[in-house]
């Protein structure tokens, strides 16, 4: 059904399966699905749609007829088009995975009878909220009526009585209609309808229309077995819908890893459900590496020494339970465990870099307290700056400069070398200068970078000093209250990359019974401020972090007997750490300890190399190998990207108006280039979800092959909608049933 749904709307061309010989061919390698879906301006019409439909096949009502209410749990950012899209890339905040709850309730009176389900959906945007469902589905899709016949209808709830927005999608043998119904946060109502017809399997036509306070769009769109054809404000636009074509462009959002013998699915032991009482109330969550995940009705209440069971589907149909204690904490410490490559072995890889005050000698219109994004140009023998780095409340991008600019080496000798930040080598760098020589031998400049693990407890150090962005409980507090000072981070600390007294050098104490830092006052350095307080602040919406920590002070000291301490030193130790604080799950430590007061310890995401192909395909990337996170089956992250306009398909500036950042190029389902490596072994890799967008052709191929846009299409309106919460309604899906039992989906694997 998800499928299904999801190809109406997205206009997907087809799922395919590449079967290779090397694994055995009933391997998961072989025959685990792949999708791909097609992305298209009018994509942005129904984001709503497409993320309620995969909520929708998460949920699984159709391997749950009339086996009784239960409950599941479906994982936000699989779903969420904008969370995989994100460009907030730059701070290097990762999130823990984020669930929601849903009650489900699927039957069918006979098989001449549609299924339906109600659905209960906790709102992951507003607590006490609720989106409620009513999912009816008749037929399958055939080849005369590719959609099949069904119907979903939604309601979201507030504290309100009323629907925050209302909708419903619509399959029948005439086509697929759609409409939805708004109030927006600020002020006013949105509206969005489709209509779409189809003569059969390749071919249809449709008309679209947004309305709002802010925007006005109308799109009106005609596709055939070889090409798609569009009508907007932009004016008319041809595209070829062939995948093969050389300017199609692909992204992929989830990978797997596979055994290379075997082609079994690699998975990491990075989690499990849990289940957490409170007050007589049961929530359901999840505990991974990097945190809680629970509902913030349950996140506020949750305490040290708490009781949360974590459930146990390995026993066959009775899920066990396990109860654990929690450990909490306001803050989170990591370990960055050192690795090295040489300057010439990161040739073109895109990083970011922080300038300070010494700009002005970087390149003439160099900008202060300024991020730049930049590469080593190894033919060239220098650095190429290519990009600022702008952040808001929205993320951060990257804009292009008016022109290329070269830096030699030699401008970041005086501070030790370059401070950075890389996707493609999986975080912080820092690439050595110090007494670089010209030209540079780029075989012999050394470049750090480092895996990362979350330090336990037991494993703080008791004691750390910091010399850059070193906040204490007292500056924190004093700038996120509006004090008039300009970081939260304490003295002369923030942005400081210059040599630094003894006096000034910040001092931590590890508490470990509380799992947190204390500053010099014994104060705990957690945040204070609220969710909203952060907001104020962009560029700490993620929270605070600090700069390098280290143990011994003589490791940072600039040059012996200087008395003075430098944070590039910190680059060579094999091991430093960062704490970094904030209200958000993901900024806090979250683990559990077994009735013997151990730790359950969960696998960090594993690094992995990947030497990319040569080809055009592959840009700048070509031939280099970068450093990949695979956090378990379908999460591998760290390839680099570039952004698109939906309107063209083509690659354009990021910050321009509504550019889409996607992954550059795509790993190939192949068993000699798509592979990578981690301490010595190799994995296959397998795309399983892939976007594409269309080629772009003159309007005149269009016109030669008679397609022409749709006139006068008729779209639904606010009267054909029903509202599954109201009992007047004849879709009235009830009240919410009272579950007990454990999940029994989780985002779309059905547990027992």
């Amino acid at each position: 059904m998800k499928n299904y749904l999801r190809a109406a709307i997205a206009l997907a061309l087809t799922q395919s399966s590449i079967a290779l010989a090397d694994p055995p061919a009933n391997s998961a390698y072989n025959l685990d699905p792949q999708n791909s879906h097609v992305e298209d301006a009018t994509s942005r019409g129904i984001g709503m749609v497409n993320m309620i439909t995969c909520i929708m096949g998460s949920l699984r009502p159709d391997a749950t007829v009339n086996d009784g209410p239960y409950n599941a749990l479906v994982e936000m950012q699989k779903c969420d088009p904008e969370s995989r899209s994100s460009t907030d890339n730059a701070s290097g905040a990762v999130q823990s995975n984020q669930f929601v709850t849903a009650t489900v309730n699927s039957t069918r009176t006979s098989n001449s009878d549609p299924m339906r389900a109600r659905i209960w959906l906790d709102d992951p945007e507003a607590e006490g909220a609720a989106i409620f469902v009513n999912l009816s589905a008749s037929a399958p899709p055939t080849a005369a009526n590719p959609y099949g016949v069904f119907r979903v209808d939604y309601c979201g709830h507030g504290a309100d009585p009323g629907c925050m927005f209302n909708g419903f999608l619509d399959g029948a043998a005439s086509g697929v209609s759609f409409f939805e119904r708004e109030e927006r946060d600020q002020g006013g109502i949105g509206t969005k309808a489709l209509r779409m017809s189809a003569t059969s399997t390749t071919s249809g036509a449709g008309a679209m229309q947004m309305q709002g306070p802010n925007e006005s769009a109308s799109f009106s769109f005609a596709y055939n077995a070889d090409y798609y054809r569009r009508s907007d404000d932009n004016g008319e636009q041809c595209f070829a819908r062939d995948a093969r074509d050389p300017q199609t462009g692909m992204s992929v959002w989830r990978y797997g890893l596979y055994d290379s013998v075997t082609g079994a699915r690699v998975e990491r032991h990075s989690g499990f459900p849990i289940e957490y009482t409170h007050a007589g109330n049961k929530y359901q969550g999840y505990l991974g590496y990097y945190g809680l995940s629970l509902p913030p009705a349950a996140q506020e209440v949750l305490a040290n020494g708490d009781t949360i069971d974590k459930v146990d589907y390995g026993n066959g149909n009775t899920p066990t339970r396990t109860p654990y204690t929690v450990m909490k904490a306001g803050g989170k410490l990591t370990k960055y465990t050192r690795h090295t490559r040489t300057l010439h072995e990161i040739d073109q890889i895109k990083f970011t870099t922080w300038v300070g005050m010494e700009a002005s000698g970087m390149f003439a219109g160099a900008q202060t307290n300024t991020q730049y994004e930049m590469n080593w140009d190894d033919a060239a023998g220098t650095f190429k700056v290519t990009a600022v780095m702008n952040c808001g409340p929205n993320g951060c991008n990257t804009q292009a400069l008016p022109q290329v600019q070269s830096v030699a080496a030699s401008f970041w000798a005086p501070r030790g070398g370059i401070q950075g930040w890389s996707n493609q080598l999986g975080g912080e760098l820092f690439v050595n200068l110090l007494n670089v020589g010209s030209p540079v031998n780029s075989a012999n400049v050394q470049v750090a970078y480092r895996s990362q693990d979350l330090v336990y407890p037991s494993q703080i150090p008791s004691s750390l000093y910091c010399v850059r962005d070193c906040p204490t409980a007292a500056s924190m507090s004093a700038f996120f209250t509006g004090a008039p000072i300009d970081s939260p981070f304490a003295g002369l600390t923030a942005n400081n990359f210059q040599p630094t007294l003894l006096g000034n050098v910040v001092a931590y104490t590890g508490d470990t019974s509380a799992a947190v830092l204390r500053d010099v006052n014994s104060a705990a350095v957690v945040v204070s401020a609220s969710r909203e307080q952060l907001e104020s602040s962009p560029q700490f919406r993620n929270g605070v972090r600090t700069g390098k920590l280290f143990v011994n002070l003589a490791d940072a000291e600039c040059s012996a007997g200087s008395n003075t301490y430098c944070e590039w030193r910190i680059n060579n130790l094999d091991v430093y750490y960062q704490w970094e604080t904030g209200p958000n799950q993901y900024n806090q430590f979250a683990a559990v300890k077994d009735s013997n007061g151990q730790f359950v310890n969960l696998d960090p995401p594993l690094q992995v190399n990947f030497n990319v192909p040569q080809g055009a395909a592959y840009g700048q990337y070509a031939g280099q190998s970068i450093v990949l996170q695979y956090g378990g089956f379908g999460d591998l992250w760290g390839l680099p990207g570039i952004c698109v306009s939906p309107v063209t398909n083509q690659e354009v500036a990021c910050e321009g108006g509504e550019a889409r950042y996607v992954p550059s190029f795509v790993i190939p389902h192949d068993s000699t280039q798509g592979v990578v490596t981690a301490n010595g072994t190799t994995y296959l890799v397998k795309w399983l979800e892939r976007e594409i967008r269309f080629a772009r052709k003159n309007l005149s191929v269009c016109d030669a092959a008679g397609l022409t846009v749709p006139s006068g299409i008729t779209l639904p309106t606010a009267s054909d909608l029903k509202d599954p919460s109201d009992s007047a309604s004849d879709i009235y899906i009830g009240t919410r049933p009272t579950v007990t039992s454990a999940p029994r989906v989780i985002h779309g694997e059905v547990m027992y």
